[in-house]
């Protein structure tokens, strides 16, 4: 069974299960010690009739280590999600106060995408409208950085193997062993995040 490219140049990088046949998740991150500067989680799927294979059509990323970057911990968590006709959106989600653990923060990421992958596909197929239109009147938060869709495509490739695809709780054990911890302390602190449904989240698109 192929699979698409792992995520290139992290300390780690992984297939994660998601119960769509035609879904996939990749996660990458870095390790410092017992901390994870920097991630990245993706939705892939497989368009039908596309000869080109898995398409990266919804991420979610971090990056405490450059200016560039998307730092959750300043900006909210996020999410970019390519259309297939239209420019990529971006969705600030309203949620719980992150925990301090990077490695909560990708198990919590990873459930969303696999409880919402219906809802990823819709909008990149654009049979559903993403999110809602942004509440601000003062113009909002213009220092956010988006990703345009050729970037959340980036990994679009032919596939590699999928025989090492996790499922959710050995993805939990990486990450438990990464920040020195225990899965459960992990498991724990990913339940307690709660983000709201993306049909809620404030839709930034350019």
């Amino acid at each position: 069974m192929s699979a698409p490219s792992l995520p290139t140049g992290y300390d780690v990088s992984k297939h994660v299960r998601v119960s769509r046949a035609d879904c996939h998740l990749t996660v990458g991150f870095d390790k410092e010690r017992s901390h994870i500067p920097r991630f990245l989680v993706q939705l892939h799927y497989q368009v039908p009739a596309d000869t080109v294979g898995w398409k990266a059509i919804a991420r979610m990323d971090h990056n405490e280590t450059s200016v560039t970057g998307h730092d959750v911990y300043r900006e909210g968590l996020h999410v970019d999600i390519a259309r297939r006709s239209s420019e990529t959106v971006h969705l600030h989600f309203s949620h719980a106060p992150l925990p301090a653990s990077r490695g909560m923060v990708i198990r919590r990421c990873v459930e969303y995408f696999q409880q919402e992958t219906d809802y990823f596909v819709d909008v990149y197929e654009e049979r559903q409208s993403p999110g809602r239109p942004p509440s601000w009147t003062d113009g909002g938060d213009s220092a956010r950085t988006l990703i345009r869709m050729k970037q959340v495509e980036q990994s679009m490739s032919q596939g590699s193997s999928a025989e090492d695809t996790l499922s959710l709780e050995e993805l939990t054990e990486v990450l438990a062993d990464a920040e020195d911890t225990t899965p459960e302390e992990i498991e724990r602190g990913a339940d307690d995040l709660k983000i709201d449904p993306p049909e809620a989240a404030t839709v930034v698109d350019k």
